[in-house]
């Protein structure tokens, strides 16, 4: 009898503390109410069949680098964005340069917002470099003498919020910008919670001349990866967290109107490049099947089982934020930044990483798997030269191998 006392009266606890953490006062505060659809995701089989093609690639500058997240070229030379801010020069002699920082001096990652997060970069026709700063905004960039212009800011107002996470970006010709805002909500050191609750993610368009930021698509799951078509007559936007990417219509009959561009992913679209051919090549961040769903896929029916998920990592979190201010310490705000960070996910990603090559009209043309854990946390996949690079938002090496190798050797720039 006592035991059955016992138990019921811990359950009640537990009970209690469930109610608590849903009712209560806890951050995040944020909405938890989106039941998410998933199409059917895309089987392995056919041209998406298991076959680790990726699997002797180079780990290029190992321990020299940490989270290349994107790449860009100029004049034969090849650029990535890096943590802390930086967007460094690649040289051929192995050198690498820091063209430009867009953040501050800090100690460390745990201060990532300080530091800031480079992540996409894009030259124009001109050899201009644009930056996006994932908590400084979007930057403009004279490469040769490291100056900086803020285009667009973190605290302007957007449609009514102010974007929290810039993200990628495209450069159209005539000068506007196109880019991804992949939570309104929440700022990058926090993006779990963004995970979690409702989609805020955004596609917005930067007039260069009116200086003028419309929004394009709204609502999106982690907005992401963005890439101007050829002639500039549409823009894709990959949508991270549902495993799909939209496209937003510039020109003819359907302009001003968005649709899906390809959806069911066999993992979660990261940044999208071109193949040079009229195409383009799209990072899966983590490998995704019917027998191995997303976290977000298994809660997709459950927002308040995420909630409460939610809930729990920002009681820890307040926690660690109570005794950091009561005695400031290095450990207390690691912890407090690796809580909401996206490098505690790192734990559930699968080994299997994916680069799929698509057509203009959203076909898969061909892909490339790596399943031994080689390239982990795809971000990017970059044709430079004779060879295809690999980014990633935490490995601490640029992965690489020659385009001849994985039978892409057409793609092979002049």
């Amino acid at each position: 009898m006592f035991l059955i006392q016992k138990v019921f009266r811990k359950c009640g606890y537990v009970v209690l503390f469930v109610i608590f953490l849903g009712y209560g006062p806890i951050p995040p505060y944020t909405n938890f109410t989106e039941v998410i659809q998933f199409a059917p995701t895309i089987p392995l089989e056919g041209t998406l069949v298991l076959e680790d093609k990726l699997k002797t690639s180079e780990l290029y500058h190992k321990g020299d680098l940490i989270g290349a997240e994107t790449f860009a070229q100029y004049d034969g030379e090849l650029y990535a964005s890096l943590i802390k801010g930086e967007v460094v020069r690649l040289k051929e002699n192995n050198e690498i340069e820091t063209v430009v920082k867009t953040g501050n001096t800090c100690r460390g990652y745990f201060e990532e917002k300080l530091c800031g997060r480079a992540m996409g970069i894009k030259f124009d026709i001109h050899g201009n470099l644009f930056v996006a700063d994932a908590y400084y905004g979007i930057f403009k960039v004279n490469v040769k003498t490291g100056t900086k212009e803020l285009l667009i800011s973190p605290d302007e107002q957007i449609g009514g919020k102010k974007p929290k996470v810039f993200n990628s970006l495209a450069v159209a010709n005539n000068g506007d910008i196109y880019w991804s805002d992949s939570s309104s909500d929440f700022t990058f050191d926090d993006i779990v919670y963004d995970i979690l609750s409702d989609s805020s993610g955004r596609l917005i368009h930067y007039n260069a001349t009116s200086r003028e930021n419309t929004i394009l698509i709204d609502k999106m799951s982690f907005s992401n990866g963005v890439m101007l078509s050829d002639d500039e007559d549409f823009v894709i936007n990959s949508e991270l967290l549902r495993n799909r990417i939209q496209r937003y219509h510039l020109k003819g009959t359907l302009k001003g109107t968005a649709d899906i561009f390809i959806d069911g992913l066999p993992g979660m679209p990261d940044n999208i490049q071109s193949d040079g051919r009229g195409g383009f090549l799209v990072a899966l961040y983590m490998g995704i099947s019917d027998d191995n769903p997303s976290i977000i896929q298994l809660l997709a029916n459950k927002p308040f089982v995420r909630k409460i998920a939610a809930k729990f990592m920002g009681l820890i979190e307040f926690i660690f934020n109570i005794l950091n201010e009561i005695y400031p310490t290095d450990f207390f705000q690691k912890i407090t930044h690796f809580i909401g960070h996206g490098s505690s996910m790192k734990i559930l990603n699968p080994s299997r990483v994916t680069v799929l090559r698509l057509s203009k009209e959203g076909g898969i043309l061909d892909c490339l798997h790596n399943l031994n854990g080689r390239i982990s946390q795809l971000s990017e996949a970059y044709i430079f030269k004779d060879k295809l690079y690999f980014g990633s938002p935490y490995n601490d090496f640029i992965g690489r191998i020659l385009l001849t190798e994985v039978g892409w050797g057409k793609l092979i720039q002049n």
